[in-house]
């Protein structure tokens, strides 16, 4: 569809959570003030992360001054080695350990600290558990210092958010973190097998021309978007679980299970909001996106476009799971998609064994953020069996 000139101020529109909903239905590329297009519909948001000249590198981008480079704000060959450092932790074969020997006792002490308590701060309180859990052992990291690095790392999300929010104190959480993953390694921490050496050893087997530097931000960032993203998609799990949308009882079927978490990715991504910036002149949709224009690629506009989910905004685990794209797609698709999953699934499948009930007590149907983003203000009370 055609695009259409939009006086809109990028920023007060993504400040509201399903932003692509104030723009005009009848075109998928929208052009903004300061050069900005947005991207709504399925197949456009589609063409844009796998658009080769759409890129995701930018000098003043507020991650890249923090971490330097880094597998978030590379793009080509810088990208893929970046990538090819993570692959080796991510195999199904390391994941499926996880599953067997990590996730269980850190899915079970998440669930034990909520049983027959009401929350009306999950996302704080809660969510951050077992992710965190996850990639600090995967990281080699002192399980003591789990609740510092989820102190010094939360603030750094909107870092990653848009609109962006940069501070001093963050700067200095980067450089604290970076200290104390050095020093966990120094200590004898590593096994040989947790990221850091993993990366390392990749890195000299395959003559990957990146510093240590670079591997350590690569590092942070993957513990960052792991578990930041990871904590939010928890937290809508357990809202949709506390809604009622589906009987507890039924997702004791791995299959209906499964179906259930897909639903719930696809209604409420983690990742609402993608940018991107176009490296040369272009057309995206139809529509003439000039060079260096910044292009907002909305997941959850893609996820709820009726053209390709009927009555998108209804929660069905039988329809098909074609198009949703809660990990977008592209060089730039989350690499960790298959550890995320399995660690939501067991989770649900122990909610589901441990309670009678999971009900929202409150809900101001608030949403938070668009980079890590989940319901807020909202209240769950789990009652035990």
């Amino acid at each position: 569809m055609p695009g259409v000139a939009t006086a809109a101020d990028p920023a007060a529109l993504l400040s509201q959570p399903l932003w692509y909903r104030s723009l005009p239905a009848d075109a998928d590329v929208h052009r903004l003030d300061d050069g900005v297009y947005a991207v709504t519909g399925n197949a456009t948001v589609q063409e844009a992360l796998a658009h080769p000249h759409i890129v995701a590198e930018h000098p003043l981008k507020a991650s890249a001054r923090a971490f330097g480079p880094n597998v978030l704000d590379a793009d080509g060959t810088d990208h893929r080695a970046f990538r090819a450092l993570l692959a080796p932790i991510l195999s199904a074969g390391r994941v499926d350990e996880y599953k067997r020997a990590l996730m269980p006792s850190l899915v079970e002490a998440l669930v034990d600290s909520v049983l027959d308590t009401e929350s009306d701060d999950f996302y704080d309180t809660h969510a951050h558990k077992v992710p965190y859990g996850i990639v600090c052992t995967i990281l080699g990291i002192d399980p003591a210092l789990e609740d510092r690095f989820h102190t010094l790392t939360r603030p750094l999300a909107r870092l990653l958010d848009y609109p962006t929010e940069e501070t001093e104190q963050a700067h200095t959480n980067v450089a604290e973190l970076l200290r104390l993953i050095e020093e966990q390694r120094t200590a004898g921490r590593d096994s040989g097998r947790s990221l850091l050496e993993t990366i390392e050893q990749t890195r000299d087997r395959k003559g990957i021309s990146l510093s240590d530097s670079e591997v350590r931000s690569t590092a942070l960032l993957f513990f960052l978007a792991g578990t930041e993203t990871s904590s939010a998609f928890i937290t809508s799990l357990v809202y949709c679980m506390g809604r009622g949308l589906f009987g507890l009882d039924e997702l004791r079927d791995p299959t209906v299970r499964d179906d259930f978490v897909e639903e719930t990715l696809r209604l409420h991504p983690p990742v609402q909001t993608i940018v991107r910036f176009a490296a040369d002149d272009l057309s995206l949709g139809g529509v003439r996106v000039p060079r260096h224009s910044a292009v907002l690629a909305s997941i959850a506009g893609a996820n709820r476009d009726p053209r390709v989910f009927a009555h998108p905004d209804r929660f069905d685990v039988t329809r098909t799971r074609k198009g949703s794209i809660p990990f977008a797609v592209g060089a730039h698709a989350c690499p960790g998609a298959l550890l995320a999953k399995t660690e939501f699934s067991l989770l649900v499948e122990s909610l589901v064994e441990r309670c009678a009930d999971i009900a929202v007590t409150r809900d101001r149907r608030g949403v938070a953020s668009q980079s890590f983003s989940h319901p807020s203000a909202f209240a769950v009370r789990f009652t035990a069996k």
